[in-house]
C-alpha cells in the first residue's frame, strides 16, 4: 500500500510541475504550411486512385498522406492553438 501511495504522489508531484510548452509564431506558421501541402497533394493522389483502384502503392501513398497530415495537425492543436 505504501508503494502505491508513493508512486501516485510522484505522478502527482510531477504533474503540478510540468510547463506549457508552445511553440513560436514562425513555427506554427510552418506547421501550418506543412498541412496545407499534404493536403494540398491528396486531390491528385485521388484522382489517380480513382482511375486504377487496385494500385496499392497510391493507396499506401494517400494513406501515409493523411496519416501525417493528422499528426501534424496534432502536433499543431497541442501546441500552437491558444486556448
Amino acid at each position: 500500500m505504501r508503494n502505491i501511495l508513493s508512486i501516485i504522489f510522484i505522478f502527482v508531484a510531477t504533474q503540478g510541475f510540468a510547463d506549457t510548452k508552445k511553440y513560436e509564431d514562425y513555427q506554427c506558421n510552418d506547421i501550418s504550411n506543412v498541412i496545407d501541402y499534404l493536403l494540398s497533394t491528396t486531390p491528385n493522389i485521388w484522382s489517380k486512385l480513382e482511375q486504377n483502384p487496385k494500385n496499392e502503392k497510391l493507396a499506401f501513398e494517400l494513406s501515409w498522406t493523411v496519416d501525417l497530415a493528422a499528426n501534424y495537425s496534432t502536433i499543431y492543436k497541442a501546441f500552437c492553438s491558444a486556448d
